[in-house]
Parts: C-alpha cells; sequence; structure tokens
C-alpha cells in the first residue's frame, strides 16, 4: 500500500467512525425510553405531634428522651452510652402554676 493510499483509509475510516456514533446517538434517542426521574419532594410539615421523641446515635441506642413520666409530667433526659440517666428535668412549676 502507498502513502496515499493509506490516508484515504484513514479519511474513510475516520468518516465511518464519525457518521456511525452519530447515528448511533440519534437512534438511541428515538429507540432506548426516556428516563424518569424522582418525584418532587413533599414539603415539611408545619407541626409534628407526638406523645415521646427519643434522640439515637449512628448505632440507634438512645442517648435522649422527650416526653411524658408515668404521671404525664412532661420530661427531658439525656442518657449516656451505658443508657444512665446524666441530666433529667421536669416541668414541676408549670404544672403547679396552672393548677
Amino acid at each position: 500500500m502507498s502513502g496515499g493510499e493509506r490516508s484515504m483509509n484513514r479519511k474513510i475510516n475516520f468518516t465511518l467512525a464519525l457518521a456511525t456514533g452519530l447515528l448511533g446517538g440519534v437512534l438511541s434517542r428515538y429507540l432506548i425510553p426516556t428516563p424518569v426521574f424522582a418525584q418532587a419532594q413533599a414539603p415539611a410539615p408545619r407541626e409534628i405531634r407526638a406523645q415521646s421523641f427519643v434522640l439515637v446515635n449512628k448505632q440507634g441506642a438512645p442517648l435522649g428522651l422527650m416526653g411524658f413520666d408515668s404521671d404525664g409530667v412532661p420530661v427531658i433526659t439525656l442518657l449516656d452510652e451505658n443508657r444512665r440517666t446524666i441530666w433529667s428535668s421536669k416541668a414541676t412549676l408549670l404544672l403547679q402554676s396552672s393548677k
């Protein structure tokens, strides 16, 4: 093969590769179904109601509690890793003044 023929073969190969790439891109646009997009995220609620909240660490161990004790008095409690109470507060003054 002479140098001119090699140059011509390279140009033909490049042109064919470019044409088949473009053709494949256009065909894939029409043959492959359109992608599904994620649904819109629901807005955050304005109010959350619960009888108690438990604050947990990455392992799922409770480290804080906010709720009511057995007498119905509001209480906030912080716990250590062994579930021992390290701080607790009750809303006794608020309840006594409203009675």
